[in-house]
């Protein structure tokens, strides 16, 4: 069967955000053994707010590849990983956004792109290719 290309792009842009986050997470790990936190008068507490973080954005990372593994295979369950695991990093982010006093743009930005990439998983062409019985 051939992948319409609203498919293929799906598949991309999920890809690239699963990209996106694992380096995050791996750049925030990094970050742990720079000289300047290394150097800072509660190091140890920065560390490990630092892995904390560097955790966070490395679980999405890990359900959007196993999704992303799904969709490439053109099996039902990875879109639902897809989907399920953009819905809960809207949700994640949007309360985030909902609970601080402080505006950031880049929380915004990162929610929007969630929301796209759920609202590309269920447009019909997408969807259609997705729930077809394969053969």
């Amino acid at each position: 069967m051939k992948r319409p290309h609203l498919v293929v792009a799906v598949n991309i842009i999920h890809l690239l955000l699963a990209l996106l986050l694992a380096g995050t997470s791996v750049y925030v790990l990094f970050l742990t053994r720079s000289p300047q936190t290394l150097q800072e008068p509660d190091a140890a507490d920065t560390i490990q707010g630092l892995v904390i973080g560097a955790a966070v954005l490395g679980a999405p990372a890990l359900f959007l590849t196993a999704a992303l593994w799904g969709l490439w295979r053109n099996k039902h369950w990875g879109w639902w990983l897809a989907l399920v695991t953009d819905v809960v990093i809207v949700a994640t982010l949007g309360y985030s956004m909902i609970g601080q006093n402080s505006s950031d743009l880049t929380e915004p930005v990162w929610t929007l792109c969630f929301v796209v990439c759920a609202i590309l998983l269920l447009l019909p062409t997408v969807r259609r290719f997705y729930w077809a019985p394969k053969v």
